[in-house]
């Protein structure tokens, strides 16, 4: 089997952390397949393919071009693409405010008070004082 194009995609939105691999590979003359990875970024990939049978080079394209706009549209982009440096700006604050919020309340059952106590010291958020 030999590879021919290879895609890395990735997913981080709130907790969520996932990857979404997509592998354009030559099974034989004129034959190919597509298969694919997907799972938490470093779990074990969990592993499937989009051709049953090897199918010829311009419609294993079409299959594999097709399996990465569709999870572009969900939301992934391709590893190495910049992310808009605004949207880095909101998760701190959401960060702080889920701390304060969660010392507020006398902490949660997944997260202990004590944990968010000295996460609010880690991060020197002076309003936790």
């Amino acid at each position: 089997m030999k590879l021919i194009k290879r895609t890395a995609l990735y997913f981080q939105e709130d907790r969520s952390d996932k990857v979404y691999e997509v592998d354009l590979c030559q099974v034989g003359e004129n034959l190919y397949s597509v298969n694919f990875r997907y799972g938490r970024r470093g779990a074990n990939l969990k592993e499937g393919t989009k051709t049953d049978t090897a199918v010829p080079l311009t419609q294993a394209e079409k299959i594999f071009d097709k399996l990465v706009a569709e999870k572009v549209k969900k939301g992934y982009r391709e590893v190495g693409s910049d992310a808009p440096s605004q949207p880095d700006a909101a998760p701190a604050a959401t960060r702080e405010e889920a701390i304060l919020n969660n010392i507020a309340a006398g902490g949660s059952p997944k997260w202990p008070l004590e944990r968010a106590i000295w996460r609010a010291g880690e991060l020197k958020i002076a309003e936790a004082g």
